[in-house]
């Protein structure tokens, strides 16, 4: 299998709503919709693997870096059945706090988002953000603009897949939007990447400060564009004993495992979405390491001096992840490695080393996206900042539920 590590072409800069761009976003609203009727997959069946934390900024100017209050790791099950039913069923939860802490989460933070998220974004179980229109629904080229950014280029031994960044912006910015980049396959108009954050009126908790997000997926069966890699991160502002103080809860995810069209039940979806195995069978997931240990390879993400280093640079050119399976559906799929540095390429090489490989690098350059679509975010808004004061947490699922 050939890997050749993410180009990033300038393509000059373009116009909002260019004929192009529109042509391209019209192409992918129309791909979602004719991809929930694709024969091909039924459904499948993958794993999640997950972490939360909760870090806390306290005293004027919030200037010292957070500090970690409490860590969360969560193993899921995760099922989904055309046309856009999902499940998911936590196998696996531990935890460990640094401070004393009451934080619990909003049930939808213990899973991953699948259907990209469908017509509409809902956080929070609704309480954080509700009913925010996709900009690649069938309403999408009323409420919001397109601009054509960069491509990126990754050779399969089959084809080439050619992604490019489509800027989006609402309209009316005094609605409840999101502000970001799609990231979509120039020939099948699949999403590939989604990268965003909310104006200011999509938050219904005033105590909001900001929501980004951050979805990667990734391409099974060398057809199907599918849930990789995402991060969310949610800020509030509050204060303690009269001083200023910022909550922070950050969501990573990874996603594999696939097994493709193993014949799930319908009335497997019924309930919840997101529902949890007893709590003593949750105990007892057999972790392969540490807790902290496992900590480790996720960026260090109290640390926030490293952060802050990566911030100040280009972190969105990290391309999607490719996966191909051999032999029939219902066998698990084996992920593609990267392959060996291209002669000629050395410097394009080193740009994409946090895309290729997991680890350090490409935590810490996602932490350094979220901060950049926080920054972009304010400036198309033409100044308008995020909301006022927050509370550090909130949610509606206890650690023991």
């Amino acid at each position: 299998m050939v890997w050749t590590l993410p180009v990033a072409v300038r393509t000059g800069a373009q116009a909002w709503n260019s004929p192009a761009a529109l042509d391209l976003a019209r192409r992918a609203i129309a791909r979602r919709t004719r991809a929930a009727a694709d024969t091909a997959l039924h459904d499948y069946k993958a794993q999640a693997h997950g972490f939360l934390f909760f870090l806390g900024q306290l005293g004027e100017g919030l200037a010292d870096p957070p500090r970690l209050v409490k860590a969360d790791q969560l193993e899921l099950e995760v099922y989904w059945k055309a046309p856009a039913s999902s499940k998911q069923r936590v196998v696996g939860w531990r935890d460990r706090a640094e401070l004393p802490t009451d934080i619990y989460y909003h049930r939808d933070h213990l899973g991953i988002v699948q259907n990209n998220f469908g017509p509409a974004i809902r956080l929070g179980e609704g309480d954080e953000v509700r009913d925010v229109p996709h900009p690649l629904s069938a309403a999408g080229p009323d409420l919001y603009d397109y601009a054509l950014a960069d491509s990126t280029t990754i050779t399969f031994p089959a084809r080439q897949v050619r992604v490019v960044a489509l800027r989006v912006r609402p309209k009316d910015f005094a609605a409840p939007r999101i502000v970001g980049t799609l990231y979509v396959d120039a020939t099948t108009a699949d999403l590939v990447r989604l990268a965003f954050n909310f104006t200011p009126h999509a938050y219904l908790d005033a105590q909001l400060e900001d929501v980004s997000i951050v979805l990667d997926n990734a391409l099974w069966e060398a057809r199907f564009w599918l849930p990789y890699r995402q991060e969310l991160e949610i800020r509030r502002r509050a204060t303690w004993l009269d001083m200023p103080a910022r909550g922070i809860i950050r969501a990573r995810w990874e996603i594999d495992g696939y097994l493709f069209n193993v014949g799930l039940a319908t009335s497997w979806f019924q309930g919840d979405e997101i529902t949890f195995l007893p709590k003593a069978e949750r105990d007892s997931f057999p972790w392969r390491e540490p807790l902290a240990q496992a900590m480790e390879a996720v960026a260090e993400p109290v640390r926030q001096n490293d952060l802050e280093r990566v911030r100040g640079g280009r972190a969105d050119r990290r391309a999607p992840r490719a996966h191909r399976a051999q032999g029939p559906p219902a066998r698990r799929p084996r992920p593609l490695r990267p392959g060996a540095r291209q002669p000629g390429r050395r410097a394009h090489a080193r740009r994409g080393a946090g895309v290729a490989r997991r680890g350090r690098a490409t935590r810490a350059a996602c932490d350094g996206e979220l901060r950049l679509l926080r920054s972009a975010a304010q400036r198309e808004r033409h100044g308008v900042g995020p909301r006022g004061p927050a509370r550090p947490g909130a949610g509606s699922v206890p650690r023991g539920a």
